[in-house]
């Protein structure tokens, strides 16, 4: 079934135009509905991963700078604090470099580094916090539900 997303939790088939709420889907607690290139689909989120789903083509290099900031920053301060972090983080910015749209499934990991690096740009760079305030809103909830999973 090819599936348009029209609005949050709310599906028109492209083919026979039927509308259906995301309600209505059989998913489990470790699964997210997500449409990819207009097809529906279920994805498995295991251990505390989480799926953020990019609106808008910038906000992949916005994040990316942000990276790229902490990353540079990192020497001189400890902006991430194991390797296991760094490597996330490094991971994380190729990853968007390659995939501006989405959906991206995060572990905890690279939950976590890229909130600390939206804190150091945010800090470093203050107006950027109010570029993409409902993208920052996402991130942070994601990586507070990851870390309620983690400890559940």
């Amino acid at each position: 079934m090819s599936d348009t997303q029209v609005r949050p939790d709310f599906y028109t088939c492209q083919y026979c135009g039927s509308r259906i709420t995301g309600t209505r889907l059989a998913i489990e607690d470790d699964e997210r509905l997500v449409v990819i290139e207009g097809i529906l689909q279920i994805l498995a989120m295991p251990d505390g991963h989480q799926v953020i789903t990019p609106e808008r083509r910038c906000y992949a290099p916005h994040l990316g700078a942000s990276m790229a900031l902490a990353l540079r920053l990192n020497g001189v301060r400890a902006v991430f604090p194991s390797t296991e972090a760094v490597k996330a983080a490094e991971g994380l910015r190729t990853a968007q470099d390659a995939d501006e749209r989405g959906p991206w499934v995060l572990s905890p990991v690279q939950l976590d580094a890229l909130t600390r690096a939206m804190d150091v740009r945010n800090t470093v760079l203050p107006s950027t916090s109010r570029q993409h305030p409902a993208l920052a809103t996402e991130i942070r909830d994601a990586h507070a539900r990851s870390r309620r999973t983690q400890s559940a």
